[in-house]
């Protein structure tokens, strides 16, 4: 860990043109990046370690297409020569569920959210314009397989789960006509498959505003 602390250091000082005052390990949040926040005075940034360069290549690529387009991302500040650590800008540790969890439902949190499904909208439309598929991790489009292999999250993580009865064969039968059917459409923009997550999620948090 010391070891790529000191990368990280390099790579801001190459940046920045001075050392930083203080480097610190926040939460993994998903795979096996993992995060640094460097601080300067008022200032801080985020360093991502990752072992996976054909991942770093693709997120880092989206980063600066998605920044170059007005959208709001954090930009890609500096990579490491080996692109083992990336630089990025720091937008802060307070999170829109953080903000949820502390006021609970209300109208400023509700119009927080309705803000971020704007954004979220743009990012798959406006992100769309001009970017480069091959660039994409796994598939280029989002085919029969991976609609058919999320629709099976949703047997395994949640009938199975908690062990709701159901007739096994009917419900694969339906998740193979979903998929044709879905797998038939027009493909017109970028899909970021977390906002559909989050769309479901902001139904049930507020189902008595957003219904009004």
């Amino acid at each position: 860990m010391e070891a790529i602390k000191e990368a990280i250091k390099q790579i801001y000082l190459s940046y920045a043109g001075k050392a930083c005052e203080h480097i610190e390990k926040i939460p993994q949040s998903g795979g096996d990046r993992i995060y640094f926040r460097i601080k300067e005075g008022a200032e801080s940034y985020i360093a991502t370690y990752n072992l996976n360069l054909k991942e770093n290549e693709t997120f880092i690529y989206f980063a600066q297409h998605f920044h170059s387009k007005g959208l709001p991302v954090p930009k890609v500040l500096a990579v490491s020569a080996d692109q083992k650590i990336y630089l990025q800008e720091d937008l802060g540790s307070e999170s829109l569920l953080d903000v949820l969890e502390k006021e609970g439902k209300t109208e400023r949190v509700y119009q927080l959210f309705q803000k971020s499904l704007k954004a979220l909208v743009q990012l798959q439309v406006k992100g769309s314009e001009g970017l480069d598929y091959s660039k994409c991790l796994t598939s280029k489009t989002f085919g029969k397989h991976a609609v058919l292999t999320d629709l099976l999250y949703y047997k395994y993580y949640f009938l199975d789960t908690l062990q709701y009865p159901y007739d096994k064969q009917a419900l694969i039968d339906e998740f193979e006509l979903l998929s044709d059917q879905l797998s038939d459409s027009h493909f017109n923009f970028f899909l970021f498959r977390d906002f559909h997550i989050g769309i479901e999620k902001f139904k049930k948090l507020f189902r008595s505003l957003y219904f009004r």
